[in-house]
C-alpha cells in the first residue's frame, strides 16, 4: 500500500457584484486568483516498540513527510544485515527485544520505526527522494543500501585536537561520490527501518560504524504542541522530548568536517 498520501486542502470561491447597468464604471484591471496553500504531502509510519512489561506494541501512524518524522525511519533499507548476539538478521526480521551488537555491546532493541520510499514523489519537504549505495569494496564489507538519515562514524586524528573527540558524525549521503558511494533512485517502492537501543550508540552493517536513532537536541526547536504531540506519540514509553537521553556522539555535516581538517 502507498505510504504517501495528500491531504486536501480548503479552496476558495471567488465572489462576483451586481454591476448596475445605469452606472458607468471605468474599466478594471483583472486580478489574479488568490493562490491556495500547496496540499500537505503525509506518510503512513510503522513503529513497533518494546513496553515495560516486555511486551510488544505494533502501531500505525499518519505524519507529515517531513525530515523530523522521516529520521526516525529512513537509515537502512530492506534487506540489511543487522549483527545480533545470535548473528545476522535481516532488518526487516527484528523485533524489539532482540539483542543486538552495539559500540557498548550487547543491547536490546527498543523502537523499531519503518516507512516507505515510494518513487515519483520527490516533491515538499520530504527528505526521502533518493537512497545511497555504499559499495562493498568501501569497507570490504557488504554492499549497504542507506536512506537520508543513516549517519555514518567519521574518524580522524586531527579531530582530537580539535573537537576533543577522534570521530564525528556525518550523513552518508554528504560522501556521494559516484565510486564508493553512488546516489541511487529506485524504480519500485523500498521498504525503508531505523532502530533504538536502551542509549544513543553506534552498529556495524557492512563495515561501516551507524548510528542508532535518536532525534537529536534540536528537534524541540519551533516545534509546535500539536507537532510534539503526534511526533511523541510513535514512542510509547516516552512522554518528553528530553526521555530520548543524551546523544553519545556530536553531528555535523562532511562540509564541516573538511573545513576542519584542512585549517
Amino acid at each position: 500500500m502507498n505510504s504517501l498520501h495528500r491531504v486536501p486542502t480548503r479552496t476558495q470561491t471567488a465572489m462576483t457584484l451586481q454591476v448596475r447597468p445605469d452606472v458607468d464604471y471605468a474599466p478594471k484591471r483583472e486580478t489574479a486568483p488568490r493562490p491556495t496553500a500547496s496540499p500537505t504531502l503525509m506518510r503512513r509510519y510503522e513503529a513497533s516498540a518494546l513496553l515495560p512489561d516486555l511486551t510488544v506494541s505494533y502501531n500505525q501512524h499518519v505524519a507529515p513527510a517531513l525530515p523530523m518524522f522521516e529520521e526516525c525511519a529512513t537509515a537502512f533499507a530492506r534487506g540489511t544485515l543487522i549483527q545480533t548476539v545470535r548473528g545476522p538478521v535481516a532488518i526487516e526480521d527484528l523485533i524489539p527485544g532482540d539483542y543486538i551488537e552495539t559500540a557498548v555491546g550487547a543491547e536490546p532493541v527498543t523502537w523499531i520505526g519503518s516507512t516507505t520510499y515510494v518513487p515519483g514523489h520527490h516533491d515538499g519537504s520530504t527528505s526521502l527522494k533518493h537512497l545511497t549505495r555504499i559499495t562493498a569494496k568501501t569497507f570490504s564489507g557488504m554492499d549497504v543500501l542507506a536512506g537520508p538519515a543513516a549517519r555514518m562514524v567519521v574518524r580522524h586524528p586531527k579531530l582530537k585536537a580539535l573537537l576533543g573527540q577522534e570521530a564525528v558524525l556525518a550523513p552518508v549521503s554528504d560522501y556521494i561520490d559516484g565510486d564508493h558511494y553512488l546516489e541511487v533512485t529506485p524504480g519500485g517502492t523500498v521498504q525503508m527501518y531505523h532502530l533504538m537501543v536502551s542509549q544513543h550508540t553506534t552498529i556495524n552493517v557492512g563495515g561501516v560504524e551507524f548510528e542508532t536513532y535518536h532525534p537529536g537536541k534540536a528537534i524541540g526547536q519551533n516545534m509546535s504542541s500539536k507537532i510534539r504531540a503526534l511526533f511523541l506519540s510513535m514512542f510509547p514509553k516516552f512522554t518528553d522530548l528530553d526521555d530520548f537521553g543524551q546523544v553519545s556522539m556530536t553531528r555535523t555535516a562532511r562540509s564541516v568536517i573538511d573545513g576542519l581538517l584542512d585549517s
